[in-house]
């Protein structure tokens, strides 16, 4: 037996009996609950208390998103040349703060549409802080070698938070109201605050010394750089942009799409339900399959998913108990891949990245997804329009089918793990074997 088998071979100790991991877990648990506690109140709050028209509730949705595309890169540049861990908990308290205004605002008589538009405006360019903050302070926290591991366990939090999240959500608006109800996610902010709060302080980067003098328009062009350079990083996040646009078209008709072929509301509800347990199985077993068959073939094969899925709903022409169990089926294999593929780019992109760029390769790649997101959005509005619903799931396939093969042809189908302790802490490329190598 080979040195570099043997050390792969001693595992290391569960995440679970962890007093970091397990605070960490915990409050971002709790917060990936109320946040979709949130994700329903807040419309409601809009359409059911302050009438807002579908122009209003349209804006409402959008500012949730453009923070990050304003502020993604710059957000990047910044936490690259300071301690994360305090940016992480200023990030709660402002959320915490400006959630807790719409109950007390509706208490008091004064809440607006306008207020609703500020708040979600804040909660989301904090959310850009948090988010960034985050990925970069958890590698230096758990080790690099227990990224993927933790980032598999954080998936099922939120898979398992979409399944129950918005039922939850209905049964607090409807029982307190849904200015109340947001009270219970400024409580899980806090409770992220303490839990973070009781993590080990990190300190700054040490950047390298040409970047001390770099302005913040060359550094966000080293962050672009990073992803470019490295053959991996940048085949991971081409397909993550591409499957990013396409899935965008796909939703932005899906809805029409079922409404058209005559299934009705609880009908819709059902297919949803059966997609969220998609999900949260994909977030189960991920860590698993990939453990067995590899991450470069458990990556294409989550890509490959969605490709089945479009294909079988865009083969769905009425609303018999068949067909109905045909698009739950869609839904269900569309769900499963994507927590898979989502484990694993971000455990490789915070394994391979050096701690002084690691805001920024994070907030690059979040930016460019988000920006593929937005455009597919308009795009799969546009071509539903001109081209038909059909057309436009059966253009989501064959894009996504693109997005698979772009991992197909490249070193990441033939990768086998994430890290090898046996680098000594270098894990500058996914370690590759043979399909026939024990991956235990």
């Amino acid at each position: 037996m080979s040195e570099t088998t043997a050390t792969a071979e001693v595992k290391p100790r569960s995440l679970f009996r962890q007093r970091n991991f397990l605070l960490l877990f915990t409050g971002q648990t709790a917060s990936l609950f109320g946040t979709q506690i949130t994700f329903v109140a807040v419309p409601l709050t809009a359409v059911l208390l302050l009438h807002a028209t579908p122009l209003e509730a349209g804006v409402l949705g959008a500012l949730d998103m453009v923070p990050f595309l304003l502020f993604g890169l710059f957000v990047g540049v910044w936490l690259d040349r300071r301690a994360r861990r305090p940016v992480i908990i200023a990030a709660d308290v402002v959320r915490a703060a400006a959630l807790a205004w719409i109950p007390i605002a509706h208490f008091l008589g004064v809440l607006t549409i306008a207020q609703l538009y500020v708040v979600v405006f804040v909660v989301g360019t904090m959310t850009v802080f948090f988010e960034v903050a985050l990925q970069s302070y958890t590698p230096g926290l758990l080790g690099r070698d227990q990224v993927g591991s933790a980032n598999g366990k954080m998936q099922v939090s939120d898979s398992a938070a979409q399944v129950a999240g918005p039922g939850a959500a209905g049964l607090l608006v409807s029982t307190l109201g849904a200015p109340a109800a947001i009270v219970v996610d400024t409580a899980t902010y806090l409770l992220s605050v303490v839990t973070v709060a009781g993590l080990p302080a990190d300190k700054a980067p040490e950047p390298q010394p040409e970047a001390k003098t770099l302005s913040v328009r060359a550094s966000i062009r080293e962050g672009f750089a990073v992803i470019t350079r490295n053959p991996l990083l940048r085949s991971i996040t081409t397909a993550a942009v591409t499957i990013n646009l396409f899935a965008a078209m796909q939703l932005a008709v899906f809805f029409l799409y079922l409404v058209h072929i005559g299934i009705g509301a609880a009908q819709v509800g059902l297919v949803l339900a059966v997609g969220s347990v998609g999900a949260l199985l994909g977030a189960v077993f991920g860590d698993r399959l990939t453990g067995r068959f590899g991450v470069g073939p458990m990556m294409i094969t989550a890509l490959v998913m969605p490709v089945a899925g479009y294909l079988i709903l865009a083969a769905v022409n009425g609303n018999s108990a068949a067909d109905v169990a045909a698009v739950a089926a869609s839904s269900f294999i569309v769900q499963f891949g994507i927590p898979i593929f989502n484990m694993n780019i971000v455990s490789y992109r915070q394994i391979v990245t050096p701690d002084e760029l690691l805001g920024r390769v994070v907030a690059t790649s979040r930016t460019c997804i988000l920006g593929a997101f937005s455009i597919g959005s308009l795009l799969g509005g546009a071509f539903g329009a001109a081209a038909g619903l059909r057309t436009t799931l059966l253009v989501a396939a064959g894009g996504t089918l693109v997005a698979a093969l772009v991992l197909v042809f490249s070193p990441v189908r033939s990768a086998r793990r994430l890290y090898d302790p046996s680098d000594g802490g270098d894990a500058a490329e996914l370690v590759h074997s043979t399909p026939g190598e024990d991956q235990e």
